[in-house]
């Protein structure tokens, strides 16, 4: 069984003439889905995509660039992290913000998250860029989580090592896996190959539109190939390793045993 931790079928990255075509092929192929928000109208759509598929599970999440818009809300913020099944996505990230306003609030607004996570016991999903990697990773080792997956870690592969010691998940993949072009295979195998195997964990992340659009049971398997082949083995056993992963990851969570009883039969 596919199990793709991180997708967005929000308007923002997936738009209303491909997320049902998504959706079904998510549904007709038993794909467990992690459904990522990135603020709260996404998380609300999320939870009604959720009732359109019983493999789709929503993340609540507000992406730093929104922090912004948040500022008055953490309140608010934390009472939607008490009853969401996961947090998702979150992150710190102001080299890519398109409104610096968010600058000041992204970490406040994070720690919010980070607290909800300590607290409830909550996976996360984390996003760090922007040479914020190391200083996101020092915050994320300061509470007391385990259930952290960096999203496609984008830092320096030496830094894979600590990560690994700390026993945080690492995500990677993408739609466009199969297209990468040398420099980029090569910078993807350089962080992918340094993941624990304990701790790799696989994602789709956005899936292409228009016409490049390929719906997630043709995109899963394809990156599944890649991986396998950056790290010298077959698309069965990272297949395998992701599901055994996902299964530690979930635990005996009380909020997702109908996605183990799910991944269980």
């Amino acid at each position: 069984m596919y199990i793709d931790t991180h997708l967005h079928l929000c308007n923002r990255w997936c738009d209303d003439i491909h997320r049902p075509k998504a959706i079904t092929d998510i549904d007709k192929n038993k794909i467990v889905t992690w459904a990522q928000s990135w603020d709260i109208p996404s998380y609300m759509g999320a939870l009604e995509y959720s009732k359109e598929s019983k493999y789709i599970f929503p993340a609540f999440g507000v992406l730093p660039w929104e922090a912004f818009d948040y500022k008055d809300r953490f309140d608010e913020i934390a009472k939607l992290c008490k009853d969401a099944l996961m947090l998702g996505e979150i992150g710190w990230d102001e080299r890519n913000a398109q409104d610096k306003r968010s600058i000041p609030y992204q970490v406040p607004m994070l720690e919010v998250f980070l607290e909800a996570a300590e607290k409830y016991n909550l996976i996360m999903n984390l996003h760090f860029r922007g040479g914020l990697e190391r200083d996101g990773f020092e915050l994320l080792k300061s509470y007391d989580s385990k259930k952290a997956i960096i999203h496609s870690y984008s830092g320096p592969p030496e830094m894979i090592k600590e990560i690994n010691e700390q026993g945080f998940y690492v995500s990677y993949g993408s739609s466009k896996f199969d297209k990468l072009n040398k420099a980029q295979t090569g910078y993807y195998r350089n962080r992918i190959t340094e993941v624990h195997e304990d701790l790799l964990i696989i994602e789709i992340d956005v899936l292409q539109r228009d016409e490049e659009f390929r719906p997630p049971s043709v995109v899963f398997p394809k990156i599944l190939k890649i991986i396998a082949d950056m790290r010298k083995t077959t698309p069965e056993e990272i297949e395998a390793m992701n599901q055994r992963n996902v299964l530690r990851l979930i635990g005996d969570d009380p909020k997702l045993e109908v996605m183990r009883k799910i991944l269980d039969q």
